[in-house]
C-alpha cells in the first residue's frame, strides 16, 4: 500500500507538472507595444465592408486576448507584400505554401473547398476541368494572389500559360464578368460563391460543380509574420483558436453566414 502510493503520489505530480509546463509554453499572448496590425481583404461572406466570418473570429481573439488590433482593408497582393516586409503583423485565412511559410506562422482554423462555378451557356460542355481545358476558347476567372490549393493552382498555371486566366483584386468583380458572360467560369469557396450569387441573382445562371470530389479541401487559418512572432509567440494564439473551436464558437460564426452543411465542412477535425 506504501508503495502504491508513492507511485500515485509521483504519477500526480507528474502530471501536474505537465500541465504547469503546458501552461508555460502556451502562457498569456504577446501583444506588444503597439497595436497589432492586422490585414483584411474582402471576399465573399468572408470578409466584406467590415462584416464576415473573419472580423467576427478576429473579435474574439480580441477579446481573448486582450491586445490592440489596427485593421486595413488591403488588396491580397499588398497584405503578403507587406507581411514580408514587416510592415503587416497579421492577416486572417491564409493558406500555407512553402514560399509563404518563409516569412509567417499560420494557424489554421478553417477548411475550404475550392468549386467551379460554371456559366449556364457552357455547362453542356463543361463537367470537370478536364474538360474545360480542351474547349480552348474559354476563360476563368481568379482573384490574384490567393492561392486555391494543390491540383488547382496547378491546373491554372497550365490555363494562365495559355492565356486563359483572367485576374482581378476583387472577388466580387469575377462574378460580374461571370453574369455578363465575359468569363465562362470562377474558382471560389462556398463562403465566397454563396454570397455574390445570392447578391447578384446569379443562382439561376450558373452551376456549380466539384471537379475535385475526392478532396476535402485546403485549410486556412491566421497569418502572423516572422519579423514580428517567434515560435513561442503563436503558441498561445493557437491556443485560443483551439478554445473557440471546442466551445463551438467557430461553427456558430460559420452558422451565421452558411447553411449547416457548407459551415460543418469548413471545421478541422
Amino acid at each position: 500500500m506504501v508503495a502504491c502510493s508513492r507511485i500515485s503520489i509521483l504519477l500526480t505530480c507528474l502530471s501536474v507538472g505537465v500541465v504547469v509546463m503546458s501552461g508555460a509554453w502556451a502562457g498569456p499572448v504577446k501583444c506588444g507595444d503597439h497595436p497589432i496590425r492586422l490585414g483584411y481583404y474582402e471576399n465573399g461572406f468572408l470578409y466584406d465592408k467590415g462584416v464576415g466570418i473573419n472580423q467576427d473570429i478576429v473579435e474574439e481573439l480580441r477579446k481573448r486576448s486582450g491586445c490592440r488590433f489596427e485593421a486595413r482593408v488591403m488588396t491580397r497582393a499588398r497584405i503578403w507584400a507587406d507581411l514580408a516586409s514587416g510592415d503587416m503583423d497579421m492577416s486572417v485565412s491564409g493558406l500555407k505554401t512553402a514560399e509563404r511559410d518563409k516569412i509567417a506562422w499560420f494557424v489554421d482554423y478553417m477548411r475550404m473547398k475550392t468549386y467551379a462555378i460554371v456559366h449556364n451557356d457552357v455547362v453542356s460542355r463543361v463537367q470537370s476541368a478536364r474538360e474545360f481545358l480542351h474547349q480552348t476558347q474559354l476563360q476563368i476567372g481568379v482573384v490574384s494572389s490567393l492561392k486555391y490549393g494543390g491540383p488547382n493552382d496547378q491546373w491554372l498555371d497550365q490555363l494562365s500559360l495559355a492565356g486563359r486566366v483572367q485576374e482581378t483584386s476583387e472577388a466580387e468583380s469575377i462574378f460580374r464578368k461571370l453574369k455578363s458572360h465575359r468569363l465562362d467560369a470562377v474558382f471560389a469557396q462556398p463562403p465566397v460563391f454563396r454570397k455574390y450569387l445570392r447578391d447578384l441573382a446569379m443562382n439561376d445562371l450558373v452551376e456549380v460543380q466539384d471537379w475535385s470530389p475526392e478532396e476535402k479541401g485546403q485549410t486556412y487559418g491566421l497569418v502572423l509574420t516572422r519579423s514580428r512572432h517567434d515560435a513561442m509567440d503563436v503558441e498561445p494564439w493557437r491556443v485560443l483558436i483551439g478554445e473557440l473551436k471546442q466551445e463551438g464558437v467557430l461553427r456558430k460564426i460559420f452558422l451565421k453566414y452558411l447553411p449547416a452543411k457548407d459551415a460543418d465542412a469548413m471545421l478541422i477535425e
